[in-house]
């Protein structure tokens, strides 16, 4: 299943960022045939069932992977996030899922073999992208356990504090908030409600003195309170 993990290639190490990256191997995947493109917003970069064999790191902007119905419906799987990675196929086969820019998005995109040609070089590689793989699967635990078992309030309040978690991780977010550019059309997908689900789950929030969502930004007005109240624990999200 496709799901992102942080890498920065920034030559800034005193950046956040959840896996440590040697100045000589931002090089050395540079070298391999990493090369730098944008998207605009709403572009669909891989279609589901789509054959292909490529790899992004995002440096830019917002990502959403999905799986899509034939109905037209879709369940967002996960929002890429700057310094993330997305596989969106398999290793040799067909994409599982559909990678979409949410946002105008800046790339650097290479074939999916670069990343077992640059394991095979650097052991530091190596083990970076099995912390990706660890990491992955724990996000895939949240995500199932948001839809499986926590309410529909819950659920709302977990997605938003992950995803503040994520970017302040990466400089893109401060510990009372972020610009967050979804649509409750895209959290609903996100989180196995309707839009009418979501606008009601956003506004108790905002009434119980938890955070509140308006114009495009997110701001946590009760950080103790709200992860208290969605048992929101950030150490999934450091592998």
């Amino acid at each position: 299943m496709t799901y992102a993990t942080s890498l920065s290639l920034s030559e800034n190490e005193n950046r956040p960022t959840s896996v440590a990256v040697k100045s000589d191997d931002k090089a050395y995947i540079k070298a391999l045939g990493f090369v730098p493109k944008r998207y605009a917003a709403e572009t669909a970069i891989v279609n589901q069932g789509e054959d292909g064999d490529r790899v992004f790191i995002i440096e830019s902007g917002w990502g959403c992977i999905s799986h899509d119905f034939a109905s037209g419906q879709r369940q967002i799987l996960d929002f890429a996030l700057k310094g993330d990675i997305v596989l969106p196929q398999t290793y040799t086969g067909a994409a599982l899922q559909t990678f979409v820019a949410q946002t105008d998005l800046a790339v650097l995109e290479a074939s999916a073999k670069t990343l077992a040609l640059g394991a095979a070089k650097s052991p530091h590689i190596a083990s970076l992208f099995l912390e990706t793989l660890a990491r992955q699967r724990a996000l895939v635990a949240q995500h199932l356990t948001n839809i499986g078992r926590r309410s529909a309030l819950a659920r709302t309040a977990h997605l938003l504090l992950e995803l503040r978690a994520r970017l302040e991780r990466v400089g893109a977010a401060s510990s009372t908030g972020f610009a967050c550019p979804l649509t409750q059309y895209d959290l609903a997908d996100a989180l196995g409600l309707t839009p009418v689900h979501v606008n009601r789950m956003l506004r108790e929030l905002r009434e119980r003195g938890f955070l509140e969502f308006r114009q495009g930004h997110v701001r946590v007005l009760d950080r103790l309170g709200v992860t208290k109240f969605a048992e929101f624990d950030d150490r999934y999200i450091d592998g």
